[in-house]
């Protein structure tokens, strides 16, 4: 009669269990360390934000001190005016802000006198200040003087200008910080204001337009595809740079916000760093898949080093046993050969419980 071998059987079991447990683990030991990884990651991203952050703001110190440097002096020039002298035609503007059957009204001597006098002050200040573009005053009666006179679209970046300081709240407005306006997205024109008061009113606004777009292209950042947002006080993106190139600032998914935005301590301004998706997903998943694959085969060669030991120590041994038997109670002399030597005590044992059975028998 055969017997069953019920230890195969239960390797039989316990190898499938011991493989789904296998790929269990390692799939769990890979998402903790993925995790980890993660936490790790997350943490270099925000320092790089921070350090991104704190270049900006210091690109940005400079011309921050020049607009409160010229705001002192020039509420100091209109306080005690000097002798008026005449301005260049070309460089003032008179702008139809009220409506159209409304002029603007003219320079008062104090601004005209103010503006002559700083007037090579500021050229000197277009030619050593990094970033600094020109220089405008803005005058509550609606006159536009520019340093540079070659802009074409000066009287209508003027009143943009005039819009966006109405639009200004309160607090923002009497700030003696700078105000970053935006005249223009598409052309990147971006302009600090700061208010000009005579005897506690304000008489007008001086206006320097700064190359925000080169200052945004000179941080750089470790991730190559990372695109560098600055934001305003609404989350809209107006200025957005990839590997240190002008970016389409439509591409914020709005994804990372929580974890990657920081406002800069020099303007109410935020700045965001949002990596690539494609290549972030392809990065995350490859790194998931080579974690998996580390932990998958130390434990795989460890499950199949112990079963094929098991196997050889002990099913086939056992396995030949069952043959022995059943050749024995066949009526053989002698069962199976080559028996194991860890095994000969059961093998001449059974021999022995054999032949007592047939000496019993005998009886």
């Amino acid at each position: 009669m055969k017997i069953s071998n019920p230890l195969l059987n239960e390797h039989k079991r316990h190898r499938r269990y011991g493989l789904a447990l296998v790929l269990i683990l390692a799939c769990l030991m890979a998402l903790l360390d993925y995790l980890m990884a993660l936490s790790v990651r997350l943490e270099i991203r925000q320092a790089q934000l921070n350090a991104a952050t704190s270049d900006l703001d210091h690109q940005l110190l400079p011309l921050l001190h020049l607009s409160t440097v010229l705001q002192k002096e020039a509420e100091q020039r209109l306080t005690t005016p000097d002798t008026p002298a005449a301005l260049p035609a070309e460089a003032v503007a008179s702008l139809n802000l009220s409506g159209p059957q409304a002029g603007a009204q003219p320079l008062s001597s104090a601004e005209t006198a103010m503006l002559a006098q700083l007037s090579p002050w500021f050229r000197h200040h277009l030619q050593v200040t990094p970033y600094l573009l020109n220089i405008a005053y803005l005058s509550e009666g609606g006159q536009w003087f520019h340093v540079r006179t070659a802009d074409p679209r000066a009287a209508e970046l003027a009143q943009t200008a005039k819009q966006q300081i109405a639009a200004l709240a309160h607090l923002q407005f009497n700030s003696p910080q700078a105000n970053l306006l935006i005249l223009d997205k598409l052309r990147q024109r971006f302009v600090l204001q700061v208010p000009l008061r005579q005897d506690k009113t304000i008489s007008g606004h001086l206006l320097l337009e700064i190359d925000l777009l080169a200052m945004l292209q000179q941080v750089k950042l470790a991730d190559q595809g990372a695109t560098l947002m600055l934001m305003d006080k609404n989350a809209e993106v107006f200025l957005a740079t990839q590997d240190g190139k002008l970016t389409d600032p439509g591409r914020y998914d709005g994804t990372d916000q929580n974890d990657s935005m920081q406002s800069l301590a020099a303007l109410p301004v935020a700045v965001h760093i949002q990596p690539d998706q494609v290549s972030e997903t392809k990065a995350e998943l490859t790194r998931f898949a080579a974690e998996l694959g580390l932990y998958c085969l130390p434990l795989l060669l460890l499950y199949g080093y112990l079963a094929s030991r098991f196997k050889r120590k002990v099913l086939r041994p056992f396995s030949r046993l069952l043959i022995h038997v059943a050749r024995l109670e066949r009526g053989d002399a002698q069962g199976v050969r080559h028996v194991p030597a860890e095994w000969e005590q059961v093998f001449k044992h059974t021999e022995q419980l054999k032949d007592q059975a047939l000496g019993k028998s005998a009886d």
